[in-house]
């Protein structure tokens, strides 16, 4: 048997912290009620929205949320250190919290994942000047992780197939 859970936090996706789902998680269970696990339709496409949403949050990015998007839009380390025009051993101490990135370095990482994740996604529309000319803030100590909130919008009557990711909409990032 399956069912919708209202709220599912999903923490499998690499990032430090959990991304809420709102009336998507599937919860199967066998015919006594056990819970035999928790699935998750087109965990793909959530990942790649949820990297949307962070790349357009205007908070300093972590090396852990660095690798999430890096792996998101396929790249392994060599590749994208190289198409950021860097050492991979820079690369390597971002993703490892050894080293923060700095402004131009996380622009370019924010850029590259929404613009490669645009491609994917046709009905992403995003505001590339906006995230050009973002200033993120740092990130204060002990504060909260950002809280992503996704839902699965259902597909409409007649409506033509939806590439991955294009389903999911973050109803809150902050």
């Amino acid at each position: 048997m399956r069912r919708v859970l209202p709220r599912y936090e999903e923490k499998g996706l690499g990032l430090p912290y959990p991304v809420v789902l709102i009336n998507a998680a599937e919860e199967h269970t066998d015919a006594a009620g056990n819970v035999l696990g928790v699935s998750v339709p087109d965990l793909e496409g959530l990942a790649a929205a949820v990297a949307v949403a962070r790349a357009s949050l205007p908070v300093e990015l972590t090396g852990s949320e660095v690798r999430f998007m890096r792996k998101v839009i396929g790249m392994s380390a060599k590749d994208f250190a190289e198409a950021l025009k860097l050492d991979p051993a820079s690369l390597s101490r971002w993703e490892n919290n050894k080293q923060s990135l700095g402004g131009w370095a996380e622009s370019q990482v924010r850029l590259a994942t929404v613009a490669i994740l645009a491609q994917r996604m046709p009905s992403l529309k995003p505001d590339m000047e906006k995230l050009f000319r973002m200033v993120p803030r740092k990130r204060e100590e002990g504060e909260a992780w950002p809280l992503f909130e996704m839902r699965l919008e259902p597909p409409r009557v007649n409506e033509a197939p939806r590439n991955a990711g294009e389903s999911w909409a973050a109803l809150q990032a902050a």
